[in-house]
């Protein structure tokens, strides 16, 4: 574990550097801060081959959470997201073929999302890509945790159907 956890760090300063060229120095912190932790989060319970191109990935993903919030165009956010720093480390172990189907996938998944109501997307949000509790989403959203395990069933259909 001291071994991934080295390689997050050494990687921390890369990502927080590339994000920095993207965002004010304090979002930047903020960005690679909770992409540390959830890399670190994952790589604890899971087998990654690169943890490094995993907290780039999270980045990515709470970079589009946040563009989706302030009603960015997907598109915009996909372009700006394509930088060369980011495609070479990700490509690192990722076949072509890997890449197509997992930005495929990663599309109807984001168009699945899309269709779900607002509040169902921002449990989801809160849960899945925040790591929040059901308790904690639901006080965050001033509703009770049941009605968010609702949410998740839900949004997690809509996923799921969107794939297969």
């Amino acid at each position: 574990m001291s071994g991934v956890l080295d390689e997050l760090l050494r990687g921390y300063s890369d990502l927080r550097r590339y994000l920095s060229r993207r965002l004010s120095s304090d979002d930047a912190a903020d960005l690679a801060q909770a992409s540390f932790e959830a890399a670190l989060r994952y790589v604890r319970e899971n087998e990654v081959q690169s943890p490094v191109a995993l907290m780039f990935h999270v980045s990515q993903n709470l970079q589009i959470d946040a563009a989706r919030r302030q009603r960015f165009l997907p598109q915009q956010l996909c372009e700006e997201v394509g930088d060369e720093g980011v495609d070479r480390l990700m490509r690192s172990d990722v076949t072509p073929e890997r890449e197509y189907i997992a930005r495929e996938t990663l599309e109807q998944i984001t168009q699945a999302l899309d269709g779900l109501p607002p509040r169902c997307r921002e449990a989801f949000v809160l849960c899945k890509l925040h790591g929040l509790s059901y308790e904690e989403a639901a006080r965050e959203m001033d509703i009770s945790p049941t009605v968010i395990k609702k949410y998740l069933v839900q949004a997690l259909k809509a996923c799921r159907g969107a794939v297969l």
